[in-house]
């Protein structure tokens, strides 16, 4: 491990600390998720060649938080999402670092980027128990996000393993200016409200603006209230089955990957 990513792990504990500090004083729920629970769970940490810290939180306590409680996080950590920021990528929310700038180069894309620390926070919804308007609205949050992918070019994934129809509607995709006629941030605004229409106690829930998408999407009982869990000589929450979130996003999670994969896959320097 690098002397600087191991510098950038330690800073994302302190701003997930500072974070919690206050999602603590108002009673508000939060999850480690992801990366995040397997290093919890496996390394007692962060997953030693992992940069990613991610939590997630119940769509009403998410909302709360960025509504009414963000402001109480110190003068040094701001909330950014595409309601603060039109020009932000993402539908989730991150909480950047001011005092920390992170210079990287992203895979095999040769464009430099200067950004900030930061680490994310995803809403946890629900999803119909009927499968086929299940289906119906898995096809219409997946379809948004296609379409924010292909205005935002720069912003895909190239070094990313896809199927073949994949690469196929990217290759066509990203030929055609839907940046003429689609607004990105308008998109979000579309999802954000099929994503609030969703109940509070259906049977599956998840982020499924996350990363992997619908595989984010589980029992809901998985989460439960909540269970601490060591993380870098600190606690922090994750779901109360862990054992059952991890199987289902990773199958053998205890395992580790090859050496190759034991690579981070962005490369980096803190310039300050």
């Amino acid at each position: 491990m690098s002397e600087e990513l191991r510098r950038l792990q330690l800073i994302d504990t302190e701003i997930l600390t500072e974070v919690v500090k206050v999602l603590d004083k108002y009673d508000l729920r939060y999850y480690m998720i992801a990366g995040t629970l397997l290093g919890a769970v496996r390394h007692k940490g962060f997953i030693p060649w992992d940069d990613d810290m991610d939590i997630a939180m119940p769509r009403k306590d998410y909302d709360q938080f960025l509504n009414e409680f963000s402001k109480e996080l110190p003068q040094h950590l701001h909330v950014k999402n595409f309601m603060t920021d039109k020009s932000f990528k993402y539908y989730i929310t991150r909480i950047i670092d001011d005092r920390y700038k992170v210079q990287e180069i992203r895979n095999e894309n040769v464009d430099e980027s200067i950004t900030n620390i930061s680490i994310d926070i995803f809403p946890i919804d629900g999803v119909p128990d009927n499968s086929l308007k299940r289906k119906i609205y898995y096809f219409k949050i997946l379809a948004y996000r296609a379409l924010i992918s292909l205005i935002q070019k720069e912003n895909i994934d190239k070094a990313r393993k896809r199927r073949i129809w994949e690469k196929v509607a990217i290759f066509i995709g990203t030929k055609i200016p839907l940046e003429k006629w689609l607004d990105s941030n308008k998109l979000k605004y579309k999802i954000d409200k099929l994503l609030k229409k969703q109940s509070d106690t259906s049977t599956y829930a998840g982020s499924i603006m996350g990363a992997y998408r619908t595989r984010e999407i589980m029992p809901r009982r998985f989460f439960g209230e909540g269970k601490a869990y060591e993380f870098e000589g600190k606690h922090f929450l994750g779901p109360s089955d862990y054992n059952g979130y991890l199987k289902h996003m990773y199958g053998d999670y205890m395992k580790l990957p090859s050496k190759e994969a034991q690579e981070s896959k962005r490369h980096f320097r803190i310039i300050s």
